[in-house]
């Protein structure tokens, strides 16, 4: 009777499966503007015929029926829809979420849970402090926290976590997972927080440059793609096109928001996002294995001095809170590039001049490759101390994963990203560079927990200025000691 009951559940999980795959088809049939089929959920190099095995990624894990068990998933209510589906809208992200809890729900028999509370940068800490008290408390509540990456890693160095290199049934190696953010957090053989296709808003809140089509073309400003191609998409280029751009559109002789500008962004992340990709770490691991502060270099000056050149000259620049006056100024034509993350591809979908998506420029032609990073916003997944069942737990998380791989991650990237938001192939090329060379930094991913260590460059830039030592010098000792006792969650 039981495997009877294993094998019902599974088929209907299959044809749930199918039944998603299928409703994507349909929605590529109907692709309208472009003429362009908008993919399916299959991974990179896919197929129709593969549509069945790709349905099968959980048949990795053994064939478990929890009769019923809850999985409980603590999380920001502001990012609520990464795991919070209770039916299908027609939304494509939105179905995906529900199609992959609903697949793991029956393939294991099993209810998915969430538990929402407030969660906003600056707020983050208020989020902390409950949960500290919960597990403190001994509280079992939930099975995982789907935290602020900014905000909860600062937690950690309670103890109150369980390394996931001793979770049953995980294993961050396979390709779900990210080796990027596992190296990034990974300190003697200890990592209490992770990320990966689990978590849409790692994908969502990747940094890059859009670039309006038209002004490009206007000013001969080059073939932007072909240049990033080449390897030779650098600042200086980026720099130097944007200079071209300005006009006093409203005539007022003042620099101003009414203007056209050569880049635009807002004065937070996607200035933080500079940092990597001149192939600046906030902080490295030394020979002896342990974390050590790097930011404070000349090639942080360097660029600080070429962010300087650029936002505080003729115009150049305009940066705002107002995530939508910027998006107003993009849309009427008014900036050549545009820095943000992928979250603006789908307000930007309704712009009449065609755009284009492109890396973060390297710091010079002397620098090997680029360099991406998402925003300091997107969910790490952290096991409370009190898990009742850590087997289960893992389990759960494990599959949960997996199947975001099959079936959310490409609904988001393939479908979505690469077709209804793109305007051109070689955007989705671009897109692809982007993905591939993401990388993270403990220092920038912890600045909150380390009073601002990974911010004292973009306070800096905002004001044009570029004496980091002189800033850094001040807060030194107190960031050394920050930064030594936060690792010693991490000792033996």
């Amino acid at each position: 009777m039981g495997c009877e009951m294993n094998l019902t559940r599974r088929l209907a999980a299959l044809l749930l499966a199918l039944s998603l795959i299928f409703a994507v088809f349909s929605s590529c049939g109907k692709a309208g503007d472009s003429g362009k089929s908008e993919g399916t959920l299959l991974a990179d190099g896919a197929t129709e015929e593969t549509t069945e095995a790709e349905t099968g990624i959980l048949d990795f894990l053994p064939n478990k029926d929890f009769g019923g068990e809850s999985f409980t998933i603590l999380q920001r209510d502001g990012y609520d829809y990464e795991f919070k589906s209770e039916e299908q809208t027609g939304d494509l992200i939105e179905d995906a979420i529900y199609q992959r809890n609903s697949l793991v729900e029956d393939f294991y028999n099993i209810k998915i849970k969430t538990i929402e509370k407030p969660y906003t940068w600056g707020g983050g800490d208020t989020f902390n402090k409950e949960l500290v008290s919960s597990i403190m408390a001994g509280d079992s509540d939930f099975d995982i926290v789907a935290g602020y990456a900014a905000m909860i890693l600062g937690a950690i160095q309670k103890g109150l976590f369980i390394n996931w290199y001793d979770v049953p049934n995980i294993n961050v190696d396979n390709p779900w997972w990210s080796p990027q953010i596992a190296d990034s957090l990974t300190i003697n053989n200890k990592m209490f927080a992770m990320s990966g296709d689990i978590s849409l808003s790692l994908w969502e809140c990747m940094e890059c440059i859009y670039y309006n089509q038209k002004i490009a073309e206007n000013y001969s400003s080059g073939d932007f793609y072909q240049i990033v191609k080449d390897n030779s998409w650098t600042f200086d280029i980026m720099n130097e096109s944007a200079s071209q751009v300005y006009g006093d559109l409203n005539g007022n002789s003042e620099y101003d928001p009414g203007d056209m500008h050569g880049f635009i962004a807002v004065h937070s992340t996607p200035i933080d996002a500079f940092l990597p990709a001149f192939d600046i770490q906030v902080v490295k691991r030394g020979d002896d294995g342990w974390l050590h502060f790097t930011i404070n270099s000349e090639r942080t000056v360097g660029a600080l001095e070429k962010l300087a050149s650029m936002f505080f000259s003729g115009g150049n620049y305009a940066f705002m809170t107002a995530t939508e006056n910027l998006e107003v100024i993009f849309k009427e034509d008014r900036a050549l590039f545009y820095a943000g993350d992928l979250r603006l591809s789908a307000r930007l979908r309704d712009m009449e001049t065609n755009y284009g998506i492109l890396p973060y420029p390297k710091y010079d032609e002397n620098q090997e490759k680029y360099y991406s990073s998402s925003t300091d916003g997107f969910s790490v997944i952290l096991f409370p101390s009190t898990v009742s069942d850590i087997d289960f737990t893992g389990f759960i998380t494990e599959a949960l994963c997996a199947a975001s791989s099959g079936i959310v991650v490409p609904a988001y990237y393939d479908v979505a990203l690469k077709d209804k938001y793109n305007r051109d192939a070689q955007s989705a090329e671009m897109l692809d560079i982007i993905r591939s060379v993401l990388v993270f930094d403990y220092g920038y991913l912890n600045s909150f927990a380390l009073d601002g260590a990974g911010h004292i460059f973009v306070e800096l830039a905002r004001r044009g200025k570029t004496d980091f030592a002189s800033d850094y010098a001040k807060k030194e000792k107190a960031l050394e000691k920050k930064l030594a006792l936060m690792q010693e969650a991490y000792e033996d």
